[in-house]
């Protein structure tokens, strides 16, 4: 059965009863790791048990194909189920894995990690068939949501509590990778101790060197009209790690922030007090930059910039489109926007 993208959270805290075989997928490689893990702890309390887990590689399992069906139908020594864990799977493992399922394999739970696999490949085509004993679980970069309740479940383990500005700081600020978000806010806790309240400053200090600072100068530039300043930090954003998917939806949050206010300065508002009445607020550091980006464009040409970031989102989403050309051409075409909206405005000052 294919598990919709929000019911994955759902399934992976409670795995449905009668569930043998799991594939955990998608190209965020920290996520699937969490999730596997996570789905593999709900059938052996350890996941180092030499005795009742069992770990295969994708090579492993290509050079010995009868392994993977060997360890799925093997019975524990010391009672209570096994675990069988397919790492960096593939669809020419489909088979192995089918074979593997077949017969009694008694109460062994089979997790299969792999990573941006196609909807026609043969592992895909098999977990998501409609039976009710195997799952596909897709694992897509974080949305807001989803990061702030990894937030908060992170820092109540730690018995940490967070203001909320700094919360919508770490949320904003956190990477595209799963793995790499929750080493981020660990680290955070760890910085605060147990007991204390997590502030901003706090939060700029603990993530200050995170890519999606790099991300926020790319936007500011685009909003300014400087299509010169983008490909270097988006390079720079993709080698660690980051999605375009995420950096377009980040500049369509930045753009329908900045339409509200250019819409407000138009019904008679300065632009500093146009950022200042947005909710939630501005981050302080980027407030200047903002007030000058409100007085530069106007709402029709937001619009339009709004429209290109939306179009740029469906195709980052399309499976084989070249989806990071397609979020530095956005952000380019949206720089040369702002250089039109400036003229229009009397070329206001950067």
């Amino acid at each position: 059965m294919k598990v919709a993208a929000n019911g994955v959270e759902r399934f992976v805290k409670a795995p449905p009863p009668g569930v043998r075989a799991v594939l955990v997928y998608g190209p965020d490689t920290g996520k699937v790791l969490e999730f596997a893990k996570a789905i593999g702890r709900s059938a052996v309390d350890n996941l180092d048990d030499p005795f009742n887990v069992c770990e295969l590689d994708g090579d492993e399992a290509a050079g010995d194909p009868a392994r993977l069906s060997d360890e799925m139908h093997a019975r524990s020594l010391m009672g209570g189920r096994r675990l069988v864990r397919l790492r960096n799977a593939r669809d020419s493992h489909a088979d192995a894995v089918a074979n593997a399922l077949e017969g009694d394999t008694g109460d062994s739970l089979l997790v299969v990690e792999g990573g941006d696999l196609k909807p026609s490949g043969g592992l895909r085509k098999l977990f998501e068939a409609k039976r009710e004993d195997i799952a596909a679980l897709p694992c897509y970069a974080d949305s807001g949501r989803d990061l702030a309740s990894m937030v908060r479940d992170v820092l109540a383990a730690g018995s940490v509590r967070i203001e909320p500005e700094a919360e919508r700081f770490l949320i904003d600020h956190l990477g595209g990778d799963r793995m790499a978000s929750r080493m981020e806010v660990e680290k955070l806790a760890l910085l605060a101790g147990a007991g204390s309240t997590v502030d901003l400053a706090t939060v700029v200090e603990a993530v200050g060197d995170s890519s999606a600072l790099d991300i926020d100068s790319v936007i500011s530039a685009a909003a300014d009209g400087r299509p010169d300043a983008i490909l270097t930090g988006l390079n720079r954003a993709f080698r660690q790690g980051e999605a375009s998917v995420r950096i377009v939806r980040m500049a369509l949050t930045y753009f329908q922030r900045l339409h509200l206010a250019r819409a407000r300065v138009e019904d008679g508002r300065n632009p500093a007090d146009a950022i200042k009445s947005l909710r939630p607020p501005v981050f302080f550091r980027t407030a200047d930059a903002m007030a000058r980006q409100a007085a530069r464009w106007d709402t029709r040409s937001l619009a339009s910039a709004l429209a290109r970031l939306g179009e740029a989102e469906i195709r980052c989403k399309t499976t084989g489109f070249p989806d990071e050309a397609e979020c530095g051409q956005a952000l380019i075409d949206v720089a040369r926007l702002a250089v039109m909206a400036g003229r229009r405005s009397g070329g206001a000052r950067r």
